[in-house]
């Protein structure tokens, strides 16, 4: 899946503010379900842009959880159904949130302008 620009920028402001918070139950988890527990944390995350920023969150959910599962911070196992499960694996993501933090162009732009950066960001992609 590739993401417009904005939903780019949304996936960038996630990885670098509250992703490090993010914890889960040591379970497995239907992919759907990762989606909707991604989605909601990514919508929290950038509510304060305003509804054009917030309502990319499910496209950003899903090439995180997609990112998630192959970098490994999601360990996977087929079910008996057919399908597969996925289980949350913490220094696997806590890897891949500082690897994607210094490598992500967005999060490196972000990092060189400051705190402003992610205003002015979502204010210019939306044309507020």
């Amino acid at each position: 899946m590739s993401l417009t620009e904005l939903e780019q920028h949304v996936y960038a402001y996630y990885v670098a503010t509250d992703a490090a918070q993010f914890s889960a139950a040591p379970r497995f988890y239907p992919h759907g379900e990762l989606t909707l527990i991604f989605a909601d944390k990514v919508q929290v995350a950038t509510r304060k842009f305003g509804r054009q920023v917030h309502s990319k969150s499910k496209a950003a959910a899903i090439v995180l959880i997609d990112k998630l599962i192959e970098a490994g911070a999601y360990s996977t196992k087929q079910n008996e159904f057919g399908g597969s499960m996925h289980q949350f694996q913490e220094p696997a993501y806590k890897a891949f949130l500082k690897a994607e933090q210094d490598s992500n162009p967005i999060l490196q732009q972000a990092k060189a302008a400051g705190p402003e950066f992610w205003e002015t960001a979502f204010a210019k992609l939306t044309e507020q």
